[in-house]
């Protein structure tokens, strides 16, 4: 695997944008999630490694996508944090 990836809910947005343009189907997220998924499929049977490896690297990857799903759901259901008391007032060139 490689170094940690820079994943934001921008560059989701803009590759379901992306995917919608060759499939406006795309613009629900399940389908987009499909077509990721027969992307990732698609890729990784193409490289000129062995089969066993390239089973090996799919098996990581699809626990790497349950790691990320868990994560995600996790940040979901976190409660906001109650509001704080405020005081006082603020100037310009406050710091």
């Amino acid at each position: 695997m490689s170094d940690a990836l820079q994943l934001s809910g921008e560059l989701v947005q803009q590759l379901q944008q992306a995917l919608a343009e060759n499939d406006p189907r795309c613009r629900d997220p399940l389908v987009a999630t499909q077509y990721l998924a027969a992307v990732m499929g698609y890729m990784l049977a193409s490289q000129p490694i062995e089969e066993g490896q390239k089973r090996e690297y799919l098996e990581q990857l699809n626990g790497f996508v349950q790691h990320v799903f868990n994560d995600v759901v996790a940040q979901q259901q976190r409660p906001a944090a109650p509001p704080q008391e405020a005081s006082g007032v603020w100037k310009p060139g406050d710091a």
